[in-house]
């Protein structure tokens, strides 16, 4: 993805600039490669944290730290859901030094490649792709996205948690499908919200993905819309196991012998259904 729409001087400047924002004592951060359903838990995380079943007005990517200027951050008012798709090596210094807690979100890389397709198809506007998904499931197997392979961010990312002193809850896209109260509840815990079992409740069901994609549709101001294609957003179907409905027996057959390659070094496993 070209980031020179989206921000206001050259990448390395910028990601330069990344590493020394202020993050503050109380903000939390989500982190997960692209169309992991980060737009989904952002949405949770801040209900939970303001005990309310409110939709934010803003899009989520007003509080992504890698298209937030040096400055503009610190416009954002507490408390702050930040989120990013940056590899560790490029996270803010003091979200290190600080030891903000962090929530990584990680989903099977099927129904990521997938849905990743339809996301760049669909925003002609900003990163146009003109392939079909067959196309699309090779260069995500073999080539370098824009925003890096998802098999050498994961593998990054696993390190990285292995050693942090940054408190981590780890989430699996397919878990909080399966189980949405239950790890809400237990994110609640982990940022020390005392929060009802119906208030729980409530925000599960206003985080509903039908419901999420009304208000993105009716309430919330977003700058990115003009740049979907007709009948296109960023909220598409939110299901686990739709890969299905996309990769021919010999893809899915060439995928797990180079997953299985890539990520022999992984203790990593996920369920595709």
């Amino acid at each position: 993805m070209d980031l020179k729409p989206l921000v206001k001087c050259e990448p390395k400047e910028h990601f330069e600039n990344i590493r020394d924002l202020t993050i503050r004592d109380d903000d939390i951060v989500i982190c997960g490669y692209s169309k992991a359903g980060t737009h989904w838990l952002w949405e949770v995380l801040n209900m939970l944290r303001n005990k309310t079943t409110e939709y934010k007005k803003d899009v989520k990517e007003k509080q992504m730290i890698e298209f937030l200027q040096k400055g503009d951050l610190d416009k954002e008012p507490s408390p702050r859901v930040l989120n990013t798709h940056l590899y560790p090596s490029l996270l803010p210094k003091q979200l290190l030094e600080k030891k903000t807690k962090l929530v990584y979100l990680i989903r099977n890389p099927k129904d990521t490649a997938v849905s990743l397709y339809f996301h760049f198809y669909g925003l002609q506007g900003l990163a146009p792709y003109a392939g079909d998904v067959h196309d699309f499931i090779d260069i995500f197997l073999h080539r370098e996205l824009g925003l890096g392979t998802w098999f050498e961010y994961v593998l990054k990312w696993e390190k990285f948690l292995q050693t942090t002193d940054n408190p981590v809850y780890f989430l699996p896209y397919e878990d909080m499908k399966e189980n949405p109260v239950h790890h809400v509840k237990e994110l609640s815990k982990f940022l020390e919200i005392d929060v009802s079992d119906k208030l729980t409740e409530d925000i599960v069901e206003a985080c509903s993905f039908r419901n999420l994609k009304k208000a993105s549709e009716e309430q919330k101001h977003d700058p990115l819309k003009p740049l979907w294609k007709e009948g296109q957003s960023m909220y598409r179907k939110g299901q686990v196991g739709d890969w299905k409905n996309y990769f021919t027996v010999a893809e899915n057959e060439e995928f797990d012998k180079v997953y299985q390659e890539k990520m022999k070094a992984s203790k990593l496993q996920f369920r595709y259904i």
